[in-house]
């Protein structure tokens, strides 16, 4: 192997692999596709809350094993409110900006969900469009003060419309925790990226770790997803040949590409949903996982770049594994491999 060519031996090693990962996966046990299970009761502290999108529907659909990644339909007016905001002539550029959203009220505090996830929201905004308007989002207790609820009019008829988009995503995405996570996430981690400049040539393939994450381009080209599950040998494939790999895993008729303005949720190597106990297909569901802990994951990718603007927001459950929070400013990139998860351990 020492007189190939480096493309050469990448190629040998993959289709070694493939062979010996095809061979594994035949011990793996097929999952019998079910009508999804009633959803357990949410436990939201503020019944008022009205979500436009399709949050529940999304939530079935992922209940089943074979779907990695769901299209959230009834955002396009919010949708199209953020990209008017963020890629105007006014909007910021070269930022990237990670914070977290309280979507959950707290035992100690008397505001709402509402109301706190709509004051963190503000947050982002402010951050985002300008220096914030009032001095400190939040107290030394981290509970909000009731003059920044009032200054945001989260209290009359006239909020601020790119504010509520944000809390309509927060929130929905927030809504989709199931299984343990259910009862146990409070939060979401927002990221937002402006560049300028998007240029990346064939960025990775590649898995969340995390449960869930929502994802929306506002202006550019959107992300690549393989429409259904993959194998084991199907990502070594596509991880270390890139699109070079699609041909071994039949992928230009799976590959697809988000459209801009679509909100998709994507599945991450964490994700966990209920299963009854009944369920015949919870021990195979089990079983799958430990012998491929990305046997739900949705496999995509950053898109290649050609030098031009592009703009996303992603969302996380914050389930713990990354509380990473930053603000980056005026710094122009090319993105060169794409707009992972920057300085994380949540991209494999």
């Amino acid at each position: 192997m020492m007189w190939l060519s480096s493309s050469s031996r990448a190629l040998l090693i993959t289709q070694l692999l493939f062979q010996l990962c095809k061979q594994s996966s035949q011990f793996s046990t097929t999952v019998e596709q079910k009508s999804p299970s009633s959803p357990a009761p949410q436990t939201i502290d503020n019944p008022n809350i009205q979500l436009d999108g399709s949050w529940s529907t999304a939530k079935q659909a992922l209940r089943n094993p074979n779907c990695s990644v769901v299209s959230i339909s009834g955002l396009d007016h919010h949708l199209s409110t953020l990209q008017s905001y963020f890629c105007g002539v006014d909007a910021p550029s070269d930022v990237d900006l990670r914070m977290r959203v309280r979507c959950c009220g707290n035992g100690n505090s008397t505001n709402s969900s509402t109301e706190i996830s709509y004051v963190d929201c503000a947050n982002v905004y402010h951050t985002i469009m300008d220096a914030p308007i009032t001095t400190g989002w939040r107290n030394n207790n981290n509970k909000i003060a009731t003059n920044d609820i009032n200054t945001e009019q989260t209290t009359n008829n006239n909020p601020n419309p790119c504010i509520q988009a944000l809390q309509e995503l927060a929130i929905g995405v927030h809504s989709l925790s199931d299984g343990p996570l259910q009862r146990t996430v409070t939060d979401i981690h927002m990221r937002i990226v402006c560049a300028s400049t998007y240029s990346a040539n064939d960025p990775p393939f590649h898995t969340d770790k995390c449960p869930l994450r929502g994802y929306v381009t506002l202006v550019g080209p959107g992300t690549e997803y393989m429409d259904g599950t993959c194998l084991p040998w199907e990502y070594v494939a596509l991880r270390s040949l890139g699109v070079d790999g699609l041909g071994l895993v039949n992928g230009e008729e799976r590959l697809k590409m988000a459209s801009e303005l679509e909100f998709i949720v994507m599945k991450g190597d964490y994700y966990d949903a209920s299963v009854p106990k009944d369920d015949n297909s919870s021990s195979s569901m089990m079983m799958n996982k430990k012998l491929w802990s990305r046997a739900e994951a949705c496999v995509h990718r950053s898109p290649p770049g050609n030098n031009a603007k592009r703009v996303i927001l992603s969302l996380d459950l914050a389930d713990g594994g990354d509380d990473q929070e930053w603000e980056e400013r005026g710094r122009k990139r090319n993105w060169r491999v794409g707009m992972t998860q920057r300085k994380s351990h949540l991209v494999s």
